[in-house]
């Protein structure tokens, strides 16, 4: 019975030793499957396993307008003032965008005043970065038809400060590229424009546009020393369109509205070639504030130029600018007005008409530049001046031009270094003293 009793002993021992090492040996079996995902379970994605949604794929079309519009950046600048005046909208300030320039810039070619660049762009500008609709972006168009920069200087004043309700802009977009082609500063006046937003006390953002001709022709390679000296944002159109156009995937009848202006397709163009630079800038790292070097590239002659008109005379009188229109004692109202708008562009102006005295116009005025703008005019009526400074005939010009259609042209008289006191003599030429004349405004820089 002993025997019998441990042998049933040992069994016991053994089944119960066996129970224990298989029970063990199922519990680490088990433990990997408790930790991975069973077919059975579904588990919840990480963030990189949600599927993207698609990108559409871009259309041949849609990438050569892209390329065309990256091919017109022609460098950000100094980004601080650009990101500046975004960071103004976003936040809902008030931004005020002002553009000068020629006929391009007023909206000649676009057919619809909406549809050119500048006020599409102003429109495109505020749906982007504006608040509330963008009611908090402001727009001011200085643009005026066949005019320089040289007159760009004289208004400047006028048309880019008084006009916006006596603030300064805060993005400032200067088109002159295919207006200055007989400028005779050779870009004197266009540094001055630079030079007199930069000095503003609302430290505008300066953009340089440099649209083109259908003869694929501007000014860029003039103008863009000035900007990189300045170290300014620079769109050039030229550089977008032109090889387009070379190579027949841009036809000029697309782009082109005449020899001069763009289409409406056109001004769609330029405004996306200013986005695209805006868009550029808005991803950049933003720069320290670039300070205005404190010489000139070229000329400081033309930083502040300061518009004499018939209104304004007894004003300047002030400041120590003598005015006597003699036989000028008239108004020119056939004046042009600014496309889009009623308004005379210079209303105020001195008129010789064929009735008044043979007096001469005169000005003494302390300046280094003086610059004179008179009206161009197809009539026979008009006739010619003989203009003097300081008793010395520097200029004869006539009133009477076949081609002239009431517009301004602007003449430089004095540039120099230093200012000197100067007198301004304006008369009709001998044989024209029956003829008319007329003297729209005065400009002169300190």
């Amino acid at each position: 019975m002993k025997k019998h009793t441990q042998r049933v002993w040992m069994l016991l021992c053994v089944a119960l030793l066996a129970a224990v090492l298989t029970a063990c040996g199922g519990k680490e079996n088990k433990t990997e499957p408790t930790e991975a995902v069973t077919p059975t379970q579904e588990a919840t994605p990480t963030p990189t396993e949600v599927p993207a949604t698609p990108t559409p794929a871009l259309s041949e079309k849609e990438i050569w307008y892209n390329n065309m519009i990256a091919d017109s950046l022609m460098s950000t600048g100094n980004n601080a003032r650009i990101k500046r005046v975004i960071e103004k909208a976003r936040n809902g300030e008030d931004v005020y965008i002002v553009t000068i320039g020629g006929s391009i810039t007023e909206g000649e070619g676009a057919a619809n005043y909406k549809n050119c660049y500048a006020s599409s762009f102003a429109t495109e500008f505020a749906k982007v970065y504006g608040k509330d609709g963008g009611a908090n972006v402001h727009f001011l168009n200085a643009g005026l038809s066949g005019t320089p920069s040289t007159l760009g200087a004289v208004r400047y004043e006028r048309d880019v400060i008084t006009k916006n309700g006596g603030r300064e802009p805060d993005l400032l977009i200067i088109e002159f590229a295919v207006n200055d082609a007989d400028d005779p500063t050779n870009g004197q006046t266009y540094e001055g424009l630079v030079r007199r937003a930069m000095q503003s006390e609302s430290d505008p953002a300066i953009i340089l546009l440099f649209s083109v001709f259908q003869s694929k022709w501007n000014l860029q390679d003039r103008l863009k020393p000035i900007g990189d000296y300045y170290d300014l944002p620079m769109v050039s159109v030229k550089n977008a369109v032109v090889p387009r156009l070379n190579d027949g995937s841009l036809k000029d009848a697309t782009y082109f509205n005449d020899a001069y202006h763009p289409t409406a397709y056109g001004h769609k163009i330029m405004r996306d070639c200013l986005m695209n630079l805006l868009a550029a800038i808005d991803a950049e790292e933003a720069e320290t504030a670039n300070e205005m070097p404190k010489a000139p590239k070229l000329s400081d002659a033309f930083d502040k130029v300061t518009l004499v008109d018939a209104a304004s005379a007894e004003e300047a009188a002030k400041a120590g600018v003598a005015v006597n229109a003699g036989g000028f004692a008239s108004t020119d109202k056939g004046v042009f007005a600014v496309r889009y708008e009623t308004t005379n562009t210079f209303p105020n102006n001195w008129k010789h008409a064929a009735t008044d005295s043979a007096d001469p116009f005169t000005m003494k005025v302390t300046c280094r530049s003086l610059l004179l703008v008179y009206k161009k005019s197809s009539s026979q009526t008009f006739g010619k001046v003989e203009i003097l400074v300081d008793g010395k005939v520097v200029k004869t010009v006539d009133g009477h031009d076949g081609g002239g259609w009431n517009n301004p042209y602007t003449l430089v008289l004095v540039n120099e270094a230093e200012a000197a006191e100067h007198t301004l003599t304006v008369r009709m030429a001998d044989g024209a003293k029956d003829k008319e004349f007329t003297i729209l405004a005065i400009g002169y820089g300190e």
